[in-house]
């Protein structure tokens, strides 16, 4: 039996003095159909709890965000579409970065029941965005989103 060590657990501080889950950095899946984005409510337990964000989370020791942001977000969401990339955004904050891979599905998805970091799922339009109550480090950056995805503020 092969023992895997997680690599991906624990906090650490940024260039900035700001205090982020994940050694290795961290990456998110934003996914669009029909004009809309999903979002993910974060589960009371999970660093700012009640927010709304992105599934995703830390990324392990040599893993490309594209391939973490896939397994963070098939782990949160019970499993992913078929989807087709459109571009990542990476907020760096020195000694650590946030990446946001941004995809299409390519079919309707009704998200499933996934690990237990997220309470639910919803599709909005990227206008309504702003009217949740964002996890900070997404609402900092989704104005930088929302020009790559077409849905200016």
């Amino acid at each position: 039996m092969t023992l895997t060590v997680d690599t991906s657990r624990g906090f650490v501080v940024c260039a900035h003095g700001c205090r982020h889950w994940g050694p290795h950095g961290a990456a998110g899946l934003l996914l669009r159909h029909d004009g809309r984005v999903l979002l993910q409510q974060r589960a009371p337990h999970v660093h700012h709890g009640g927010t709304w964000s992105l599934p995703g989370g830390a990324l392990h020791a040599g893993e490309k965000p594209r391939r973490g942001a896939h397994r963070e977000a098939s782990e949160e969401l019970g499993g992913l579409p078929r989807i087709r990339h459109h571009a990542t955004h990476t907020n760096d904050h020195g000694r650590w970065a946030y990446h946001t891979v941004i995809a299409d599905t390519l079919e309707p998805f009704a998200p499933g029941r996934g690990d237990g970091e997220g309470t639910r799922t919803r599709w909005v339009a990227p206008g309504q965005v702003d009217g949740l109550r964002l996890h900070p480090d997404f609402a900092d950056t989704w104005h930088h989103i929302a020009t790559l995805i077409g849905g200016r503020r």
